[in-house]
Protein backbone atom coordinates (compact mmCIF):
# COMPACT_ATOMS: atom_id res chain seq x y z
CA UNK A 1 0.00 0.00 0.00
CA UNK A 2 1.03 3.61 -0.56
CA UNK A 3 0.21 6.74 1.36
CA UNK A 4 0.43 10.49 1.33
CA UNK A 5 2.92 12.07 3.65
CA UNK A 6 1.74 14.94 5.78
CA UNK A 7 5.16 16.57 5.58
CA UNK A 8 5.75 19.31 3.04
CA UNK A 9 8.28 18.62 0.33
CA UNK A 10 10.60 21.59 0.59
CA UNK A 11 12.82 22.36 -2.41
CA UNK A 12 16.54 21.83 -2.18
CA UNK A 13 19.03 24.69 -2.38
CA UNK A 14 19.83 24.04 -6.02
CA UNK A 15 16.27 23.54 -7.23
CA UNK A 16 16.31 27.01 -8.72
CA UNK A 17 18.90 25.73 -11.17
CA UNK A 18 16.54 23.06 -12.45
CA UNK A 19 14.32 24.29 -15.27
CA UNK A 20 10.98 23.02 -16.45
CA UNK A 21 12.82 20.52 -18.66
CA UNK A 22 13.91 18.42 -15.65
CA UNK A 23 10.98 16.07 -16.20
CA UNK A 24 12.30 15.27 -19.69
CA UNK A 25 15.72 14.10 -18.43
CA UNK A 26 16.47 10.40 -18.43
CA UNK A 27 18.45 9.70 -15.26
CA UNK A 28 19.86 6.47 -16.70
CA UNK A 29 20.92 8.28 -19.87
CA UNK A 30 22.65 11.20 -18.16
CA UNK A 31 24.74 8.69 -16.18
CA UNK A 32 24.92 6.30 -19.18
CA UNK A 33 24.04 3.20 -17.18
CA UNK A 34 21.63 0.38 -17.81
CA UNK A 35 18.18 0.44 -16.13
CA UNK A 36 19.39 -2.72 -14.37
CA UNK A 37 22.65 -1.14 -13.23
CA UNK A 38 23.94 -1.99 -9.76
CA UNK A 39 24.85 0.59 -7.11
CA UNK A 40 28.55 0.08 -7.83
CA UNK A 41 28.01 0.74 -11.53
CA UNK A 42 26.05 3.89 -10.74
CA UNK A 43 28.78 5.11 -8.36
CA UNK A 44 31.44 4.51 -11.00
CA UNK A 45 29.45 6.30 -13.71
CA UNK A 46 28.78 9.25 -11.40
CA UNK A 47 32.47 9.66 -10.62
CA UNK A 48 33.38 9.54 -14.32
CA UNK A 49 30.75 12.14 -15.18
CA UNK A 50 31.84 14.37 -12.29
CA UNK A 51 35.35 14.50 -13.75
CA UNK A 52 33.81 16.23 -16.78
CA UNK A 53 31.00 18.35 -15.36
CA UNK A 54 32.09 19.34 -11.87
CA UNK A 55 32.21 23.17 -11.81
CA UNK A 56 35.65 23.18 -10.17
CA UNK A 57 37.15 21.52 -13.25
CA UNK A 58 36.42 24.61 -15.37
CA UNK A 59 38.07 28.02 -15.23
CA UNK A 60 35.84 30.58 -16.94
CA UNK A 61 32.73 31.80 -15.12
CA UNK A 62 30.44 31.00 -18.05
CA UNK A 63 31.73 27.42 -18.23
CA UNK A 64 31.32 27.07 -14.47
CA UNK A 65 27.67 28.11 -14.67
CA UNK A 66 26.91 25.72 -17.52
CA UNK A 67 28.74 22.88 -15.77
CA UNK A 68 26.85 23.63 -12.57
CA UNK A 69 23.52 23.14 -14.33
CA UNK A 70 24.55 19.75 -15.70
CA UNK A 71 26.12 18.75 -12.40
CA UNK A 72 22.83 19.42 -10.58
CA UNK A 73 21.08 16.97 -12.93
CA UNK A 74 23.89 14.46 -12.39
CA UNK A 75 23.58 14.74 -8.63
CA UNK A 76 19.79 14.39 -8.76
CA UNK A 77 20.16 11.30 -10.95
CA UNK A 78 22.77 9.82 -8.62
CA UNK A 79 20.73 10.49 -5.46
CA UNK A 80 17.59 9.03 -7.02
CA UNK A 81 19.08 5.87 -8.50
CA UNK A 82 21.09 5.03 -5.40
CA UNK A 83 18.02 5.31 -3.16
CA UNK A 84 15.91 2.12 -3.51
CA UNK A 85 12.63 3.88 -2.67
CA UNK A 86 13.21 6.83 -5.00
CA UNK A 87 14.46 4.53 -7.75
CA UNK A 88 11.32 2.38 -7.53
CA UNK A 89 9.13 5.48 -7.83
CA UNK A 90 11.22 6.82 -10.73
CA UNK A 91 11.04 3.49 -12.58
CA UNK A 92 7.26 3.44 -12.12
CA UNK A 93 6.18 6.97 -13.07
CA UNK A 94 9.31 9.02 -13.78
CA UNK A 95 10.63 12.21 -12.24
CA UNK A 96 7.15 13.68 -11.82
CA UNK A 97 6.34 10.94 -9.34
CA UNK A 98 9.07 12.15 -6.96
CA UNK A 99 7.30 15.45 -6.37
CA UNK A 100 3.69 15.93 -7.50
CA UNK A 101 3.01 19.63 -6.97
CA UNK A 102 3.80 19.56 -3.27
CA UNK A 103 2.34 16.11 -2.61
CA UNK A 104 4.99 13.67 -1.50
CA UNK A 105 4.83 10.18 -2.90
CA UNK A 106 6.17 7.60 -0.46
CA UNK A 107 6.86 4.12 -1.75
CA UNK A 108 5.88 1.42 0.72
CA UNK A 109 5.72 -1.45 -1.74
CA UNK A 110 8.02 -2.96 -4.33
CA UNK A 111 5.01 -3.39 -6.61
CA UNK A 112 5.40 -0.91 -9.45
CA UNK A 113 1.66 -1.07 -10.20
CA UNK A 114 0.87 0.13 -6.66
CA UNK A 115 3.28 3.04 -7.07
CA UNK A 116 1.71 3.93 -10.41
CA UNK A 117 -1.79 3.89 -8.88
CA UNK A 118 -0.57 6.11 -6.06
CA UNK A 119 0.86 8.57 -8.54
CA UNK A 120 -2.31 8.61 -10.62
CA UNK A 121 -4.32 9.25 -7.46
CA UNK A 122 -2.08 12.16 -6.46
CA UNK A 123 -2.22 13.49 -10.00
CA UNK A 124 -6.02 13.50 -9.90
CA UNK A 125 -5.92 15.35 -6.60
CA UNK A 126 -3.68 18.00 -8.11
CA UNK A 127 -5.90 18.36 -11.17
CA UNK A 128 -9.00 18.62 -9.00
CA UNK A 129 -7.42 21.41 -6.98
CA UNK A 130 -6.60 23.30 -10.15
CA UNK A 131 -10.02 22.74 -11.72
CA UNK A 132 -11.86 23.95 -8.58
CA UNK A 133 -11.29 27.50 -9.79
CA UNK A 134 -12.31 26.88 -13.37
CA UNK A 135 -15.58 26.87 -15.21
CA UNK A 136 -16.61 23.73 -17.10
CA UNK A 137 -18.80 24.50 -20.11
CA UNK A 138 -20.20 21.46 -21.90
CA UNK A 139 -22.58 21.32 -24.82
CA UNK A 140 -24.33 18.87 -27.10
CA UNK A 141 -25.98 19.25 -30.48
CA UNK A 142 -28.16 16.41 -31.79
CA UNK A 143 -29.97 16.23 -35.13
CA UNK A 144 -32.36 13.44 -36.08
CA UNK A 145 -33.48 12.82 -39.67
CA UNK A 146 -35.10 10.07 -41.72
CA UNK A 147 -34.05 8.68 -45.10
CA UNK A 148 -36.47 5.75 -45.00
CA UNK A 149 -38.43 7.18 -47.93
CA UNK A 150 -35.45 6.90 -50.26
CA UNK A 151 -35.37 3.11 -50.10
CA UNK A 152 -39.03 2.28 -50.76
CA UNK A 153 -39.41 -0.45 -53.36
CA UNK A 154 -42.25 1.29 -55.18
CA UNK A 155 -41.02 4.57 -56.76
CA UNK A 156 -44.41 6.17 -56.07
CA UNK A 157 -43.89 5.63 -52.33
CA UNK A 158 -40.52 7.32 -52.18
CA UNK A 159 -40.10 10.73 -50.58
CA UNK A 160 -37.12 12.97 -49.82
CA UNK A 161 -35.26 12.96 -46.47
CA UNK A 162 -37.06 14.57 -43.56
CA UNK A 163 -35.80 16.44 -40.53
CA UNK A 164 -37.42 14.94 -37.44
CA UNK A 165 -35.90 16.88 -34.59
CA UNK A 166 -33.10 18.96 -33.12
CA UNK A 167 -31.84 19.08 -29.54
CA UNK A 168 -29.37 21.60 -28.11
CA UNK A 169 -28.03 21.57 -24.56
CA UNK A 170 -25.55 23.77 -22.76
CA UNK A 171 -24.23 23.31 -19.22
CA UNK A 172 -21.79 25.04 -16.87
CA UNK A 173 -20.43 23.88 -13.54
CA UNK A 174 -18.20 25.96 -11.31
CA UNK A 175 -16.81 25.93 -7.79
CA UNK A 176 -18.22 28.38 -5.25
CA UNK A 177 -16.13 27.17 -2.33
CA UNK A 178 -13.76 24.27 -1.79
CA UNK A 179 -16.74 22.01 -1.00
CA UNK A 180 -19.61 23.64 -2.94
CA UNK A 181 -20.31 23.69 -6.65
CA UNK A 182 -23.09 25.36 -8.61
CA UNK A 183 -24.26 24.29 -12.04
CA UNK A 184 -26.82 25.22 -14.69
CA UNK A 185 -28.14 23.24 -17.62
CA UNK A 186 -30.37 24.51 -20.41
CA UNK A 187 -31.94 22.35 -23.10
CA UNK A 188 -34.21 23.10 -26.05
CA UNK A 189 -35.68 20.50 -28.36
CA UNK A 190 -37.91 20.43 -31.40
CA UNK A 191 -39.53 17.10 -32.41
CA UNK A 192 -41.97 16.75 -35.31
CA UNK A 193 -42.72 20.46 -35.28
CA UNK A 194 -43.32 20.67 -31.51
CA UNK A 195 -40.84 22.58 -29.42
CA UNK A 196 -40.04 22.27 -25.75
CA UNK A 197 -37.31 23.21 -23.35
CA UNK A 198 -36.11 22.93 -19.78
CA UNK A 199 -33.73 24.58 -17.36
CA UNK A 200 -31.97 22.88 -14.46
CA UNK A 201 -30.00 24.34 -11.56
CA UNK A 202 -27.90 22.15 -9.29
CA UNK A 203 -26.05 22.66 -6.06
CA UNK A 204 -23.48 20.06 -5.03
CA UNK A 205 -21.87 19.93 -1.63
CA UNK A 206 -19.21 17.61 -0.26
CA UNK A 207 -20.19 17.06 3.36
CA UNK A 208 -17.19 14.82 3.97
CA UNK A 209 -14.84 12.61 2.02
CA UNK A 210 -17.49 9.87 2.13
CA UNK A 211 -20.74 11.84 1.84
CA UNK A 212 -21.98 14.13 -0.93
CA UNK A 213 -25.22 16.06 -1.36
CA UNK A 214 -26.81 17.27 -4.59
CA UNK A 215 -29.96 19.40 -4.86
CA UNK A 216 -31.52 20.21 -8.21
CA UNK A 217 -34.50 22.13 -9.56
CA UNK A 218 -35.90 21.55 -13.06
CA UNK A 219 -38.14 24.10 -14.78
CA UNK A 220 -40.18 23.29 -17.88
CA UNK A 221 -43.41 24.71 -19.39
CA UNK A 222 -45.45 21.72 -18.16
CA UNK A 223 -44.01 20.84 -14.77
CA UNK A 224 -41.55 21.67 -12.00
CA UNK A 225 -39.31 19.05 -10.35
CA UNK A 226 -37.42 19.33 -7.08
CA UNK A 227 -35.00 16.59 -6.09
CA UNK A 228 -32.33 15.97 -3.52
CA UNK A 229 -29.73 13.22 -3.72
CA UNK A 230 -27.38 12.09 -0.99
CA UNK A 231 -24.59 9.61 -1.70
CA UNK A 232 -22.40 8.02 0.89
CA UNK A 233 -19.77 5.30 1.16
CA UNK A 234 -20.77 2.69 3.72
CA UNK A 235 -17.53 0.72 3.56
CA UNK A 236 -14.50 0.65 1.28
CA UNK A 237 -16.45 -1.61 -1.09
CA UNK A 238 -20.06 -0.44 -0.73
CA UNK A 239 -21.93 2.81 -1.34
CA UNK A 240 -25.54 3.97 -1.29
CA UNK A 241 -27.46 6.83 -2.92
CA UNK A 242 -30.97 8.04 -2.03
CA UNK A 243 -32.90 10.53 -4.14
CA UNK A 244 -36.44 11.70 -3.23
CA UNK A 245 -38.15 13.91 -5.83
CA UNK A 246 -41.31 15.97 -6.06
CA UNK A 247 -42.90 16.76 -9.42
CA UNK A 248 -45.60 19.44 -9.70
CA UNK A 249 -47.94 19.93 -12.68
CA UNK A 250 -49.34 23.49 -12.33
CA UNK A 251 -52.06 23.17 -14.97
CA UNK A 252 -53.53 20.06 -13.34
CA UNK A 253 -52.55 21.16 -9.81
CA UNK A 254 -51.11 17.68 -9.22
CA UNK A 255 -48.15 16.63 -7.09
CA UNK A 256 -46.29 13.46 -7.93
CA UNK A 257 -43.65 12.39 -5.35
CA UNK A 258 -41.15 9.69 -6.31
CA UNK A 259 -38.13 7.97 -4.85
CA UNK A 260 -34.97 6.42 -6.27
CA UNK A 261 -32.53 4.29 -4.31
CA UNK A 262 -29.23 2.83 -5.42
CA UNK A 263 -26.83 0.42 -3.76
CA UNK A 264 -23.47 -0.48 -5.28
CA UNK A 265 -20.85 -2.99 -4.17
CA UNK A 266 -17.46 -4.11 -5.36
CA UNK A 267 -17.91 -7.84 -5.83
CA UNK A 268 -14.24 -8.55 -6.54
CA UNK A 269 -11.34 -6.65 -8.15
CA UNK A 270 -12.59 -5.38 -11.48
CA UNK A 271 -16.23 -6.33 -10.82
CA UNK A 272 -18.98 -4.07 -9.51
CA UNK A 273 -22.68 -4.75 -8.86
CA UNK A 274 -25.51 -2.22 -8.53
CA UNK A 275 -29.15 -2.44 -7.41
CA UNK A 276 -31.51 0.42 -8.29
CA UNK A 277 -35.14 0.93 -7.22
CA UNK A 278 -37.39 3.63 -8.63
CA UNK A 279 -41.08 4.16 -7.94
CA UNK A 280 -43.68 6.93 -7.92
CA UNK A 281 -45.57 7.17 -4.62
CA UNK A 282 -48.73 8.63 -6.12
CA UNK A 283 -49.04 6.03 -8.85
CA UNK A 284 -47.69 3.10 -6.88
CA UNK A 285 -51.16 1.70 -6.40
CA UNK A 286 -51.64 1.69 -10.17
CA UNK A 287 -48.25 -0.03 -10.63
CA UNK A 288 -46.97 2.62 -13.01
CA UNK A 289 -43.54 4.20 -13.36
CA UNK A 290 -41.96 1.68 -10.99
CA UNK A 291 -38.86 -0.31 -11.81
CA UNK A 292 -36.15 -2.43 -10.28
CA UNK A 293 -32.83 -3.00 -12.00
CA UNK A 294 -29.56 -4.73 -11.32
CA UNK A 295 -26.30 -4.07 -13.14
CA UNK A 296 -22.96 -5.86 -13.16
CA UNK A 297 -19.94 -4.05 -14.60
CA UNK A 298 -16.57 -5.60 -15.34
CA UNK A 299 -13.75 -3.07 -15.70
CA UNK A 300 -10.28 -3.37 -17.15
CA UNK A 301 -7.68 -0.67 -16.49
CA UNK A 302 -10.44 1.46 -14.93
CA UNK A 303 -12.49 1.30 -18.15
CA UNK A 304 -15.77 -0.66 -18.67
CA UNK A 305 -15.17 -3.98 -20.38
CA UNK A 306 -18.55 -5.72 -20.02
CA UNK A 307 -21.93 -4.48 -18.72
CA UNK A 308 -24.97 -6.60 -17.93
CA UNK A 309 -28.26 -4.97 -16.92
CA UNK A 310 -31.65 -6.45 -16.05
CA UNK A 311 -34.64 -4.15 -15.44
CA UNK A 312 -38.10 -5.14 -14.23
CA UNK A 313 -40.52 -2.29 -15.01
CA UNK A 314 -44.22 -2.03 -14.21
CA UNK A 315 -44.95 -0.77 -17.72
CA UNK A 316 -42.57 -2.77 -19.93
CA UNK A 317 -41.96 -6.02 -18.10
CA UNK A 318 -38.47 -7.51 -18.03
CA UNK A 319 -35.72 -5.84 -20.09
CA UNK A 320 -32.11 -6.93 -20.44
CA UNK A 321 -29.08 -5.29 -22.01
CA UNK A 322 -25.58 -6.61 -22.60
CA UNK A 323 -22.67 -4.40 -23.71
CA UNK A 324 -19.13 -5.42 -24.56
CA UNK A 325 -16.28 -2.95 -25.18
CA UNK A 326 -13.07 -3.78 -26.99
CA UNK A 327 -10.27 -1.22 -26.85
CA UNK A 328 -7.14 -1.19 -28.96
CA UNK A 329 -3.70 0.14 -28.12
CA UNK A 330 -4.21 3.31 -30.19
CA UNK A 331 -7.25 4.32 -28.09
CA UNK A 332 -9.83 3.09 -30.62
CA UNK A 333 -13.02 1.54 -29.28
CA UNK A 334 -15.51 -1.05 -30.55
CA UNK A 335 -18.88 -1.42 -28.80
CA UNK A 336 -21.23 -4.38 -29.20
CA UNK A 337 -24.60 -4.36 -27.43
CA UNK A 338 -27.77 -6.41 -27.35
CA UNK A 339 -31.01 -5.26 -25.74
CA UNK A 340 -34.05 -7.48 -25.40
CA UNK A 341 -37.52 -7.26 -23.86
CA UNK A 342 -40.86 -9.05 -24.01
CA UNK A 343 -41.76 -7.15 -27.19
CA UNK A 344 -38.54 -7.52 -29.21
CA UNK A 345 -34.80 -7.12 -29.31
CA UNK A 346 -32.23 -4.59 -30.58
CA UNK A 347 -28.64 -5.50 -31.49
CA UNK A 348 -26.21 -2.70 -32.26
CA UNK A 349 -22.55 -2.21 -33.09
CA UNK A 350 -20.43 0.91 -32.92
CA UNK A 351 -16.86 2.01 -33.54
CA UNK A 352 -15.03 5.01 -32.15
CA UNK A 353 -11.58 6.23 -33.14
CA UNK A 354 -9.39 9.13 -32.17
CA UNK A 355 -9.47 11.87 -34.77
CA UNK A 356 -6.96 14.16 -33.11
CA UNK A 357 -5.53 14.75 -29.67
CA UNK A 358 -8.75 16.37 -28.42
CA UNK A 359 -11.44 14.86 -30.64
CA UNK A 360 -13.02 11.48 -31.41
CA UNK A 361 -15.40 10.32 -34.10
CA UNK A 362 -17.82 7.39 -33.81
CA UNK A 363 -20.40 5.52 -35.88
CA UNK A 364 -23.19 3.24 -34.57
CA UNK A 365 -25.69 1.00 -36.35
CA UNK A 366 -28.69 -0.61 -34.64
CA UNK A 367 -31.65 -2.75 -35.70
CA UNK A 368 -34.89 -3.27 -33.78
CA UNK A 369 -37.20 -6.23 -34.19
CA UNK A 370 -40.17 -6.57 -34.79
CA UNK A 371 -40.48 -2.86 -35.63
CA UNK A 372 -37.75 -3.28 -38.29
CA UNK A 373 -36.28 0.07 -37.30
CA UNK A 374 -32.80 0.42 -38.80
CA UNK A 375 -30.87 3.50 -37.82
CA UNK A 376 -27.33 4.80 -37.66
CA UNK A 377 -25.65 7.47 -35.56
CA UNK A 378 -22.56 9.57 -36.24
CA UNK A 379 -20.93 11.28 -33.28
CA UNK A 380 -18.13 13.80 -32.99
CA UNK A 381 -16.59 14.63 -29.61
CA UNK A 382 -14.37 17.67 -29.27
CA UNK A 383 -13.18 18.36 -25.76
CA UNK A 384 -16.26 18.67 -23.54
CA UNK A 385 -18.64 19.12 -26.49
CA UNK A 386 -20.28 16.49 -28.64
CA UNK A 387 -22.27 16.60 -31.86
CA UNK A 388 -24.49 13.76 -33.02
CA UNK A 389 -26.40 13.04 -36.21
CA UNK A 390 -29.05 10.29 -36.06
CA UNK A 391 -30.37 8.87 -39.31
CA UNK A 392 -33.30 6.45 -39.71
CA UNK A 393 -32.76 4.15 -42.72
CA UNK A 394 -35.87 1.97 -42.44
CA UNK A 395 -39.05 1.75 -40.35
CA UNK A 396 -41.02 -1.08 -41.99
CA UNK A 397 -40.64 -4.77 -42.84
CA UNK A 398 -41.09 -4.46 -46.62
CA UNK A 399 -38.08 -2.20 -47.20
CA UNK A 400 -35.61 -3.62 -44.69
CA UNK A 401 -33.59 -5.55 -47.29
CA UNK A 402 -33.23 -2.58 -49.67
CA UNK A 403 -32.47 -0.22 -46.79
CA UNK A 404 -29.77 -2.50 -45.42
CA UNK A 405 -28.18 -2.98 -48.83
CA UNK A 406 -28.33 0.60 -50.15
CA UNK A 407 -28.25 2.47 -46.85
CA UNK A 408 -25.64 0.51 -44.90
CA UNK A 409 -23.71 -2.17 -46.81
CA UNK A 410 -22.98 -0.36 -50.09
CA UNK A 411 -21.99 2.94 -48.40
CA UNK A 412 -19.65 1.04 -46.08
CA UNK A 413 -18.06 -0.90 -48.96
CA UNK A 414 -17.73 2.29 -51.02
CA UNK A 415 -16.13 4.08 -48.08
CA UNK A 416 -13.59 1.31 -47.54
CA UNK A 417 -12.86 1.11 -51.27
CA UNK A 418 -12.33 4.87 -51.62
CA UNK A 419 -10.19 4.87 -48.49
CA UNK A 420 -8.01 2.10 -49.94
CA UNK A 421 -7.71 3.54 -53.45
CA UNK A 422 -6.95 7.05 -52.19
CA UNK A 423 -5.12 5.97 -49.04
CA UNK A 424 -2.28 8.45 -49.53
CA UNK A 425 -4.70 11.34 -50.01
CA UNK A 426 -6.76 10.16 -47.05
CA UNK A 427 -3.66 9.93 -44.86
CA UNK A 428 -2.68 13.43 -45.95
CA UNK A 429 -6.19 14.66 -45.16
CA UNK A 430 -6.17 13.01 -41.72
CA UNK A 431 -2.98 14.85 -40.83
CA UNK A 432 -5.05 18.03 -40.81
CA UNK A 433 -6.60 16.87 -37.55
CA UNK A 434 -3.31 15.87 -35.95
CA UNK A 435 -1.79 18.32 -33.52
CA UNK A 436 1.88 17.45 -33.91
CA UNK A 437 3.29 20.96 -33.59
CA UNK A 438 5.20 20.14 -30.43
CA UNK A 439 6.39 16.77 -31.75
CA UNK A 440 7.67 18.07 -35.07
CA UNK A 441 9.43 21.14 -33.72
CA UNK A 442 13.04 20.82 -32.68
CA UNK A 443 13.49 21.97 -29.10
CA UNK A 444 15.76 24.99 -29.56
CA UNK A 445 16.50 25.15 -25.84
CA UNK A 446 17.70 21.55 -25.88
CA UNK A 447 19.73 22.29 -29.00
CA UNK A 448 21.50 25.26 -27.42
CA UNK A 449 22.04 23.30 -24.22
CA UNK A 450 23.62 20.44 -26.20
CA UNK A 451 26.07 22.87 -27.84
CA UNK A 452 27.07 24.24 -24.44
CA UNK A 453 27.51 20.74 -23.03
CA UNK A 454 29.72 19.77 -25.98
CA UNK A 455 31.87 22.80 -25.22
CA UNK A 456 32.25 21.58 -21.63
CA UNK A 457 33.10 18.04 -22.78
CA UNK A 458 35.70 19.11 -25.35
CA UNK A 459 38.62 19.21 -22.89
CA UNK A 460 37.78 15.78 -21.46
CA UNK A 461 37.37 14.34 -24.98
CA UNK A 462 40.81 15.63 -25.98
CA UNK A 463 42.48 14.20 -22.88
CA UNK A 464 40.81 10.82 -23.35
CA UNK A 465 41.70 10.84 -27.06
CA UNK A 466 45.38 11.48 -26.30
CA UNK A 467 45.42 8.73 -23.69
CA UNK A 468 43.71 6.26 -26.06
CA UNK A 469 46.10 7.23 -28.88
CA UNK A 470 49.07 6.50 -26.62
CA UNK A 471 47.90 2.95 -25.91
CA UNK A 472 46.53 2.34 -29.42
CA UNK A 473 43.00 2.20 -28.02
CA UNK A 474 39.57 3.49 -29.05
CA UNK A 475 39.43 6.74 -31.05
CA UNK A 476 36.05 8.05 -32.23
CA UNK A 477 36.77 9.63 -35.62
CA UNK A 478 33.25 10.63 -36.63
CA UNK A 479 29.80 10.12 -35.09
CA UNK A 480 26.44 11.26 -36.45
CA UNK A 481 23.05 10.99 -34.79
CA UNK A 482 19.66 11.72 -36.36
CA UNK A 483 17.20 10.73 -39.06
CA UNK A 484 16.97 7.11 -40.21
CA UNK A 485 15.43 6.84 -43.68
CA UNK A 486 14.75 3.15 -43.98
CA UNK A 487 16.01 -0.35 -43.36
CA UNK A 488 16.99 -2.51 -46.33
CA UNK A 489 18.13 -6.07 -46.85
CA UNK A 490 17.55 -9.11 -44.73
CA UNK A 491 19.49 -7.55 -41.83
CA UNK A 492 17.50 -4.31 -41.99
CA UNK A 493 20.58 -2.13 -42.01
CA UNK A 494 19.64 1.49 -41.12
CA UNK A 495 20.43 4.24 -43.62
CA UNK A 496 21.19 7.79 -42.37
CA UNK A 497 18.99 10.64 -43.55
CA UNK A 498 19.69 14.36 -43.87
CA UNK A 499 18.83 15.63 -40.37
CA UNK A 500 21.99 14.61 -38.52
CA UNK A 501 24.04 16.16 -35.73
CA UNK A 502 27.72 15.66 -34.91
CA UNK A 503 28.21 13.81 -31.61
CA UNK A 504 31.87 12.86 -31.97
CA UNK A 505 33.01 14.84 -28.92
CA UNK A 506 30.30 13.52 -26.53
CA UNK A 507 31.04 9.92 -27.50
CA UNK A 508 34.82 10.33 -27.19
CA UNK A 509 34.33 11.87 -23.73
CA UNK A 510 32.34 8.78 -22.72
CA UNK A 511 35.12 6.33 -23.66
CA UNK A 512 36.49 4.52 -20.61
CA UNK A 513 39.42 2.10 -20.77
CA UNK A 514 39.08 1.66 -24.57
CA UNK A 515 35.39 0.82 -24.31
CA UNK A 516 32.14 2.67 -24.97
CA UNK A 517 28.75 1.45 -23.73
CA UNK A 518 25.43 3.22 -24.29
CA UNK A 519 22.34 1.56 -22.87
CA UNK A 520 19.46 4.02 -23.44
CA UNK A 521 17.81 6.16 -26.09
CA UNK A 522 20.53 8.43 -27.38
CA UNK A 523 18.69 11.79 -27.44
CA UNK A 524 18.85 11.96 -23.62
CA UNK A 525 22.62 11.67 -23.46
CA UNK A 526 24.66 14.80 -22.55
CA UNK A 527 25.56 16.66 -25.72
CA UNK A 528 22.70 15.06 -27.69
CA UNK A 529 19.30 16.39 -28.74
CA UNK A 530 16.53 15.21 -31.06
CA UNK A 531 17.09 16.75 -34.52
CA UNK A 532 14.03 15.11 -36.12
CA UNK A 533 11.14 14.69 -33.62
CA UNK A 534 8.59 12.07 -34.54
CA UNK A 535 10.88 10.25 -36.98
CA UNK A 536 12.98 7.07 -36.59
CA UNK A 537 16.56 7.81 -35.58
CA UNK A 538 19.93 6.06 -35.74
CA UNK A 539 23.53 6.49 -34.59
CA UNK A 540 26.47 6.08 -36.99
CA UNK A 541 29.95 5.79 -35.46
CA UNK A 542 33.26 5.58 -37.31
CA UNK A 543 36.15 4.71 -34.99
CA UNK A 544 39.70 3.35 -34.94
CA UNK A 545 40.78 0.58 -32.61
CA UNK A 546 44.27 -0.94 -32.57
CA UNK A 547 45.03 0.65 -35.93
CA UNK A 548 41.98 -0.82 -37.69
CA UNK A 549 39.05 1.21 -39.03
CA UNK A 550 35.58 0.31 -37.72
CA UNK A 551 32.08 1.43 -38.67
CA UNK A 552 28.72 0.74 -37.04
CA UNK A 553 25.22 2.09 -37.63
CA UNK A 554 22.40 1.15 -35.23
CA UNK A 555 18.79 2.23 -34.65
CA UNK A 556 18.11 4.57 -31.74
CA UNK A 557 16.61 1.92 -29.48
CA UNK A 558 19.53 -0.53 -29.88
CA UNK A 559 22.35 -0.33 -27.28
CA UNK A 560 25.85 0.57 -28.50
CA UNK A 561 28.76 -1.62 -27.54
CA UNK A 562 32.19 -0.87 -29.08
CA UNK A 563 34.73 -1.97 -30.04
CA UNK A 564 33.58 -5.15 -31.75
CA UNK A 565 35.33 -7.30 -34.34
CA UNK A 566 32.21 -7.30 -36.54
CA UNK A 567 32.56 -3.52 -37.06
CA UNK A 568 36.04 -3.72 -38.64
CA UNK A 569 36.15 -2.55 -42.26
CA UNK A 570 39.94 -2.30 -43.02
CA UNK A 571 43.12 -3.71 -41.57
Amino acid sequence: MSSISDDDDFPAEDDNLIGDGEEQIDYYAILNVSPKATIDEINKAYKQRSLIFHPDRHTSESDKKEAEKIFVHLRNAYETLTDPQKRAIYDAVGIQGLNVQGWQLIQKSDNIENIRKEYEFLKRLRENEIMLQRLHPTSSFIVKASCAGLFAEDPDDRYPPQLLGISIAQAVDCAVTSSDRFGMLGRVRAVNGRGEGSFVTTWKKSISSKMHLENSMLFSPDYLTLSSKIASSLTTKTAIALQPSLQFFPFQNVFNPSFTGLFTMQLRPGWQGTFALNFSLKELALKKNSSFSTTIIHTELNQPKFITNFTLASTGGLNARFVYYKRSSNDNLAEFSFATSLVGFTPSVGFERRLSRFSKIACFVSFSYPSFLLQTKFRLKTGLNHYEFQLILCDNKEDIARSTLYGAILPFVAFRLVKWVFRKQVARFMRIFEDRTEEEQVDEIKKEEAHRVIHLMRGAAERISIDEERKNGLIVLDAKYGQMLQSVGSEKYPIPGENLIDVTIPLQAMVNDSQLRIFTVKSHLPGFYDPCPGEPKMLRVEYRFRGDMHLVTIPDEVPLNIPMRAHRITS
